[in-house]
């Protein structure tokens, strides 16, 4: 009797308290935030900051940017590293620092084997160009879990880490009072954004006061509010002509992961106008590590790695990675100084243990991948190579990068008249990538700020604040939706004929909303377009297409992606009744305006927000 009690109470209450969750949500106000708080959420680094409206109103570049200390070198960081570890019962143990000292102690100790480690995850999502609701990561050692679990994890961490540091200096803050930004690569494909809202909604954040911020977008943001004494690398005149009227510059944000790119135009007042859709690759300042770890696979043979993969001993190739990291920093082109790294002394054990009588430290060339023969020698526990040797490390990343400027600059009409590069993120501070863009652009401005690498997180903050920069952008698809006409013989393909209430028709048409590259004015809805439903559909109504062509046909043709459905599931509209629906594609995200008059239903969301 209590039992039956007690879950006829619970079918009554948890209504009423969904009531007032949806009441508070819609009593919820953006233009009443405190504080603007933003993360950075990026491939080898995360961190955030934030800072209230009286700093902006005193200076849009002051915000708190909290400093992280590496446990096992003592370094001080304005980022930590992007890693999570979770427990055998994937609980959520730890993230960034904290994570990679913990999970290398359970190895040392022996005691790892059921935890989950993962790192430079976020990569993951670079390729997802249609909705991804359900997938799983491998973490380090080839165990899965939800990728949703795992990105909403670490940004929950994020978001209670930057709430804890807020209240011990506002003590009467709360969460409502926030306004929430968190970046993203610009060239990241719609569901992938989306999946990236959907964790943050998970991690607590609520939705009506989260905005998706596009990382180049961000950075040129702080560049433009920077004093003058902290704006340049070279000649202060440079950035005061940079922004002017009619003039245009190309923003490149060399991350860990990706290398985003975008150009723009300034317009009287200030304010940009996007030349150019977001471009770019996966040319990040991981590719580097990439290539040292394969001159290392070289150095030791595949008998040695092997030997260490037997032995559970692969987190040694982790571990130079991280002294890799800090000592890669050093690597200057043309420089007649040697280059030097740690190698750990189990990798010298392991060498010696496949090849007895033989010592790593004895060898004197390495064959490479692309045959080339490399001198090496050893001072200590430190690797030795000549400067020009260790710079072949950045030519893969360097040259996709440049090569890729080129051509839009070149080759791309709207990019002729752009007199200056915006060199910002972490990989902005490579001095090899620096000389790169110099030298491959001698005619162009080449600025980098000396806040390069916190360029994107503190104009995140300052978008939360004031996101009207951006007038217009580019669409980087043709977009369209499913629907279904009379079959034609003259116009339409037999294989998408089919018979449906005593019509033939033709389905999987595309009907294309706007063109790829067609400008689109920010916060301005495209024009309004009618449709009617059949039938309610159990993860939503009307489907949302990509294509990377201008005039497609069909929606299941090369270079189209389905990217969510416009009417999520619940959404309450009459059957066969007409439903007016506009989008408005100018934004960070896909936002949908959804009304029917003969229901008197209305929606406001953002594409694949359930």
């Amino acid at each position: 009797m209590i039992e039956t009690y007690i879950l006829t109470l619970k079918k009554i209450i948890r209504p009423i308290i969904h009531l007032y969750k949806n009441m508070a949500t819609a009593n919820q106000n953006p233009s009443s935030y405190l504080i603007v708080a933003a993360i950075d959420f990026g491939t080898t680094f995360s961190g955030y900051a934030y800072s209230t409206r009286q700093d902006f109103q005193r200076d849009p570049t002051k915000a708190f940017v909290r400093h992280w200390v590496d446990p096992l070198t003592t370094t001080i960081y304005h980022k930590t590293s992007t890693c999570i570890l979770f427990t055998p019962e994937k609980k959520f143990s730890k993230f960034g620092f904290d994570a990679e000292t913990q999970y290398l102690d359970l190895i040392l100790e022996n005691k790892h084997e059921g935890w989950y480690f993962f790192r430079r995850f976020k990569m993951s999502l670079y390729d997802k160009s249609s909705t991804i609701d359900v997938w799983n990561l491998k973490d380090e050692a080839g165990k899965e879990m939800p990728a949703l679990v795992v990105f909403s994890e670490s940004l929950k961490y994020l978001k209670q880490s930057l709430y804890d540091e807020a209240k011990n200096q506002h003590t009467d803050i709360t969460l409502s009072d926030i306004k929430w930004v968190v970046t993203v690569p610009a060239i990241w494909p719609d569901p992938a954004k989306s999946f990236m809202r959907k964790a943050a909604i998970i991690a607590g954040i609520d939705n009506r006061m989260l905005t998706i911020a596009l990382e180049p977008e961000a950075a040129a943001l702080f560049v433009k509010h920077l004093p003058v004494d902290k704006r340049v690398d070279g000649e202060v005149g440079n950035m005061l002509k940079t922004f002017d009227p009619g003039s245009r510059y190309i923003v490149v944000d060399a991350g860990g992961g990706t290398i985003d790119i975008t150009a723009h135009e300034v317009l009287d007042g200030g304010c940009v106008k996007e030349l150019i859709a977001a471009t770019g690759g996966k040319w990040g300042g991981t590719n580097v590590d990439n290539e040292y770890l394969g001159f290392i696979e070289c150095l030791i043979g595949n008998s040695v790695k092997q030997h260490l993969k037997e032995k559970n001993q692969n987190h040694i190739f982790y571990e130079m990675i991280r002294d890799f990291e800090n000592a890669k920093r050093t690597i200057k082109p043309q420089s007649d100084m040697k280059f030097y790294v740690r190698i750990p002394h189990v990798l010298n054990e392991a060498y010696e243990e496949v090849h007895p009588g033989e010592k790593l430290r004895s060898k004197q060339t390495v064959l490479t991948k692309r045959n080339k023969q490399v001198s090496v020698s050893f001072a200590g526990e430190k690797l030795r190579l000549d400067s020009n040797d260790a710079e072949d490390f950045f030519t893969e990343s360097t040259e996709s990068i440049t090569n890729h400027l080129k051509k839009l600059l070149k080759k791309n009409k709207k990019g002729r008249g752009i007199s200056t590069i915006i060199l910002v993120g972490g990989f902005a501070e490579s001095h090899m990538l620096i000389h790169a863009i110099k030298h491959s652009f001698p005619e162009k401005r080449v600025i980098i700020p000396k806040e390069a690498a916190w360029s994107v997180l503190r104009g995140a903050v300052i978008f939360g604040h004031d996101p009207s920069l951006i007038k217009e952008r580019r669409s980087k698809y043709t977009y369209g939706i499913r629907i279904w006409k009379i079959f034609d013989s003259s116009i339409h393909d037999e294989k998408y004929k089919y018979v449906k209430n005593g019509q033939t028709r033709c389905g999987s048409l595309f009907d294309k909303l706007i063109t790829i590259d067609e400008v689109v004015i920010v916060r301005e809805y495209q024009q309004e377009k009618f449709f009617t439903m059949e039938e309610i559909g159990e993860m939503g109504n009307l489907c949302l297409y990509t294509s990377l062509s201008e005039n497609p046909k069909y929606v299941d043709e090369v270079g189209c992606s389905f990217v969510g459905y416009i009417l999520h599931p619940g959404h309450n509209f009459a059957l066969n009744e007409t439903i007016h629906v506009m989008m408005r594609f100018g934004e960070t995200e896909i936002e949908v305006k959804a009304e029917q008059p003969s229901s008197g239903q209305t929606r406001f969301y953002y594409l694949g927000q359930k």
